[in-house]
């Protein structure tokens, strides 16, 4: 059953009042939509004590639940060339006007390059769109979902090779699965980018694809003009795209544009509001401008709807700690450890909140632990440089983020946001790191 919004707050814009205009909007048959309606649950409101045909739906909802059906509606044909409604066209041409003001040349490239080439229709196999289909995992997702989705997505384009949603999502998994830090990120953004590159070849209309291009040029590359284009390019491809505008926000958070972050949080917060992401990464971004309560106060809205919401309970242990509530803020941490799967950023985030709080044996302990590790194979070098930091050992901290920055993984977040490193922003050696990785005077 769709989900109730308050439609006061809605311009009349944003509610269609026909199988017509649904199926216009969807840019399918009205055959097909009603037939979503009973079998995919397409959002499709009735009015009371009246006959079935007298239905509406509100936009925001058929995004939403065309986002969450991407494979459904890459299996099945848009509705012939003329057929979409004069006014869901006029909206249209309106949005496109409105990026190619807002993204300059990029947008007026793209439009004009849309304009004169067309993607071939490319019906998916079926075993392969049924792949897919179990590939596909929640926003939520930790590391044995994603894992599973990348064999999945690697199925579905073994038997369909021309499937470019799959490798869309197969980039995109790839690009989850870099976060977790125990591949390297050379590695999984290469094959990321890679993956990407060939859903384009095959359309260069997804909004999923360029988002792992964007990502991938911030962090392999170092190029943030050329990402925050290729974000741009996202979001204009995507207007029910969620996903895109957090990243975004990751992006923009990273380069400390902290205040346009948050625009893009709330923008994918809107797009899909029960995904728990946009909501914590927000609450960091209080967080890093130095207002923790408006920090407390997002994890709390997050981890009302899942209390075992990982990401959620991590941040919040972060924040107890840098307000100065270290027992409270370790328990957190151990917590939120558990709950993550014991990932090196959560790791890292407890050995240095351990430091920091005295407790230096643990800490050391488990930097020995890791310094194991990785003389038995590959861990990433940044939790020891958190460690070590906290342990006050700043050359050392220094020493081991240089070699995180040569594997291209400096963290859940780039030094130049993360305010673990505060202590150091300001020395010679880091501002020769920012400047590096191609982000100075911030």
């Amino acid at each position: 059953m769709p989900v109730q919004r308050n439609v006061e707050v809605l311009s009349p814009r944003d509610r269609l009042e026909s199988w017509k205009e649904i199926a216009a909007y969807l840019n399918r048959s009205e055959r097909t939509v009603r037939r979503w309606e009973e079998r995919e649950s397409l959002p499709v409101h009735r009015l009371q004590h009246e006959k079935r045909g007298s239905v509406y739906a509100y936009t925001w909802e058929l995004d939403t639940w065309r986002d969450s059906r991407r494979q459904l509606l890459e299996a099945e044909p848009a509705a012939p060339a003329g057929t979409m409604g004069r006014g869901v066209a006029q909206r249209w041409l309106i949005a496109a006007g409105v990026v190619l003001l807002a993204s300059g040349g990029l947008a007026g490239w793209w439009l004009t390059k849309a304009s004169r080439t067309s993607v071939q229709a490319h019906t998916p196999n079926p075993e392969a769109v049924r792949a897919a289909q179990k590939a596909r995992f929640g926003g939520n997702a930790g590391r044995t979902q994603i894992r599973a989705g990348i064999r999945y997505y690697e199925e579905a384009v073994r038997i369909d090779p021309s499937y470019a949603a799959a490798w869309a999502g197969l980039a995109n998994a790839q690009f989850a699965l870099t976060w977790f830090g125990e591949e390297r990120a050379t590695d999984t953004l290469a094959q990321a980018r890679h993956d990407a590159q060939e859903a384009l070849k095959l359309d260069p209309r997804l909004s999923s694809a360029w988002r792992v291009l964007a990502f991938a040029s911030h962090s392999l590359d170092w190029d943030h003009r050329r990402s925050e284009q290729e974000f741009l390019k996202a979001i204009e491809l995507g207007p029910a795209d969620a996903v895109s505008r957090s990243w975004y926000g990751d992006f923009l958070t990273e380069m400390r544009r902290f205040d346009e972050a948050i625009v893009y949080y709330k923008k994918s917060e809107d797009v899909n509001p029960r995904w728990l992401e946009p909501i914590t990464f927000a609450g960091n971004v209080h967080y890093f401008k130095g207002n923790h309560d408006l920090a407390l106060a997002e994890f709390r809205r997050a981890l009302e709807i899942e209390p075992t919401y990982g990401f959620a309970n991590h941040f919040r242990g972060r924040v107890l700690i840098a307000k100065g509530e270290h027992a409270a803020g370790i328990d957190q941490l151990r917590k939120s450890n558990e709950l993550l799967g014991r990932v090196p950023f959560s790791l890292g985030d407890l050995g240095y909140a351990l430091a920091l709080a005295g407790q230096r044996a643990e800490a050391e302990r488990m930097l020995a632990d890791m310094m194991s590790a990785r003389e038995k194979g590959y861990y990433p070098a940044f939790p020891e440089a958190e460690i070590h930091l906290g342990l006050g050992h700043a050359d050392l901290a220094m020493e081991w983020l240089e070699r995180a920055a040569d594997e291209r993984n400096m963290g859940f977040y780039l030094p130049s946001a993360d305010p673990v490193y505060d202590p150091i922003r300001e020395t010679p050696r880091f501002r020769k790191l920012m400047d590096r990785i191609h982000i100075t005077g911030l």
